[in-house]
């Protein structure tokens, strides 16, 4: 391979050793040399800069580079004037104006599209934009382009995602919530705002953990999903046979929808990539629910209790951060588990033992362990008769 280029030179012109604008180093060019130059598309000139090196005429362009003589005499020399040039005709084949090499990365050039905007592409992108398999993209216009369609629906679009997500960008609503959006949402429009939206999204919400069990069949799953209505969600939308008995184990209380739905596909990745004989094939319960993922072995319940406490922690560090002085109310005991027990009334006020304030800056609760009994949150009190 060629170490550097020199200046082009014409080939119909007489050449002379005194014209290279390099040192020359005196030493015998040996006809060998000589005649692998001739035989691989090269003129040998002399050799220059040291006694490794020397000086090649291309016998295509007449241009001028140096190489190693190991490389002459061992492989194929390559012309770098030769290479520009099609790297030249590339881009104006693709459409592009060729501005020279990305001084960064030997694979990447510069160019320039109609738009104006100087991009940096790989030269073999180049080749595929010129065949005609895809399109040149200036970054700068489709941030602008960006801009502009979030701003029709009352976003602003801030920067990429900052968790990697190539679909998403980081955007702020006119109330000043931030979000994570999909750009395709945000084209069109199908997006609502998690802090002052009247959507799914900005309710609150509930992350769930089901008990599924079938007698007629003897098979028994595991659901983790989020729903505002974890009872509703599964007597109504499961699909499942009537005679199927359903439990709601536990349930995490979310701010929005939004963060529910975050924090529950976070978790189902983080489960099938980690634990994944955990997961239950589609097929295998097709023909007695509509969903057609979620379902998990119930030898998984201590992974997934400790999928949902890894939740609550995150959710609670969360509003502690957002509210520093917000009340921590202290999980009920046990015996809040009776149904004799409940109130009637979903908003009459909590025991008297809830009031008590936590610290901000008291420890994380350990896991629950799992043995132990779950508490019934709220809103199964008003439907606790219909999660047996």
């Amino acid at each position: 391979m060629s170490k550097s280029t020199l200046s082009s030179h014409d080939p119909r012109a007489p050449f002379s050793v005194t014209d290279l604008p390099l040192v020359i180093h005196h030493g015998e060019l040996h006809a060998h040399w000589v005649e692998a130059a001739r035989s691989k598309g090269f003129t040998l000139i002399a050799r220059v800069q040291d006694r490794f090196r020397v000086a090649l005429r291309c016998q295509t362009c007449g241009g001028l580079h140096v190489a190693r003589h190991f490389v002459l005499m061992t492989a194929q020399p390559l012309c770098p004037h030769c290479i520009e040039s099609r790297w030249r005709a590339t881009a104006s084949a693709a459409g592009l104006t060729w501005l020279g090499r990305d001084p960064r990365h030997r694979h990447y050039g510069r160019y320039l599209p109609p738009c104006g905007h100087e991009i940096r592409r790989q030269f073999t992108f180049v080749e595929r934009v010129a065949a005609g398999a895809v399109a040149p993209r200036c970054e700068t216009c489709l941030v602008h382009r960006e801009e502009e369609e979030a701003l029709r629906f009352g976003w602003a679009r801030l920067h990429r995602d900052p968790k990697g997500n190539a679909s998403y960008r980081l955007y702020r609503h006119d109330c000043g919530h931030e979000q994570r959006i999909a750009v395709a949402n945000v084209r069109w429009g199908q997006c609502d705002c998690a802090g002052c939206g009247q959507s799914w999204t900005a309710k609150p919400s509930f992350i769930y953990l089901l008990d599924i069990r079938h007698p007629r069949t003897e098979r028994h799953y595991l659901k983790l999903g989020y729903s505002s209505h974890p009872v509703k969600r599964h007597k109504h939308q499961l699909g499942l046979p009537k005679d199927a008995h359903v439990e709601v184990l536990r349930v995490v209380a979310m701010p929005t929808g939004h963060a529910a739905c975050a924090m529950e596909k976070a978790a189902h990745a983080r489960l099938k990539r980690d634990h994944p004989d955990a997961v239950v094939p589609h097929p295998e319960y097709a023909d007695m629910m509509t969903v057609v993922s979620e379902i998990y072995r119930p030898e998984s319940l201590a992974i997934l209790q400790a999928a949902l406490d890894r939740i609550e922690a995150e959710t609670t560090d969360t509003a502690r951060t957002r509210s520093p002085d917000a009340i921590s109310a202290p999980r009920h005991t046990t015996e809040d588990n009776n149904p004799d027990r409940l109130q009637d009334d979903p908003e009459a006020p909590p025991p008297a033992t809830s009031a008590i304030r936590t610290p901000a800056s008291q420890p994380h609760r350990k896991p629950h362990p799992t043995a132990a009994p779950r508490d019934r949150h709220p809103i199964l009190r008003r439907h606790w008769g219909l999660t047996g």
